[in-house]
């Protein structure tokens, strides 16, 4: 199993005035969930960007463009990947996300 750039994508996301609060496998969440950064596993040097469904679009792409240019800076490219919803499983404190390409 490869390593995955995690310290990389802090940085990147930290550059936007938001930091990494959980990861999951492959997923980075973010503070207050406005996106969630996906590693991409063909090719280490991109990382995947999903924005909540909730993420109104002037934020979007106000943020898209700040971790572009932070990913760039280090070497790397964010490639806008979709939206995402989600919500809590009932009666747990599960989540359950759903990915809308």
């Amino acid at each position: 199993m490869e390593l995955r750039p995690l310290g990389i994508a802090t940085e990147i996301i930290q550059e936007t005035g938001l930091n990494v609060t959980y990861t999951y496998d492959d997923l980075v969440f973010i503070e207050h969930n406005p996106f969630i950064i996906q590693f991409d596993d063909e090719n280490a040097k991109n990382l995947k960007l999903f924005f909540n469904i909730d993420c109104e679009h002037e934020a979007a792409g106000k943020l898209a463009s700040q971790l572009k240019n932070a990913a760039s800076q280090r070497e790397f490219t964010i490639t806008a990947s979709g939206k995402f919803e989600m919500k809590q499983k009932e009666n747990t404190e599960e989540i359950d996300i759903k990915f809308i390409e």
